[in-house]
């Protein structure tokens, strides 16, 4: 991520717009998102659920390729989701694991699928 990306994610982040909706999706969403549905898929049932610690974007804004792209994926709803400390780390580090090729190609496919959606 270059100097200008970094600034632009910066403003999005300190920008009020972004904190109304990271508050939105935190009412809405109260759970983490990620150990519900772990849960799920295990059998188990409610109550060891961690709360929302952290709104995450599915698709990383950094890669967009300018700043009205990153506010477009920043500010869309389905490209957030409510999690834990824990399943945040756990998430950055699948995405670490992959070689720096196999990340690019993933965030450029995850990319290309999002502006399809969305155009």
């Amino acid at each position: 991520m270059n100097m200008s990306q970094k600034d632009d994610k910066k403003r999005i982040y300190q920008s009020k717009e972004w904190k109304l909706l990271r508050n939105a999706k935190r009412l809405a969403n109260p759970l983490c998102e990620r150990c519900l549905e772990m849960g799920k898929a295990a059998g188990v049932k409610e109550g060891w659920v961690r709360p929302v610690q952290v709104i995450h974007h599915k698709i990383p804004i950094e890669t967009a390729r300018n700043f009205e792209e990153m506010k477009q994926m920043a500010f869309k709803w389905d490209n957030l989701q409510s999690l834990c400390f824990k399943c945040h780390s756990e998430i950055h580090q699948q995405m670490k694991s992959r070689s720096k090729e196999g990340h690019k190609r993933a965030s450029e496919a995850a990319l290309e699928r999002w502006i399809n959606r969305h155009t």
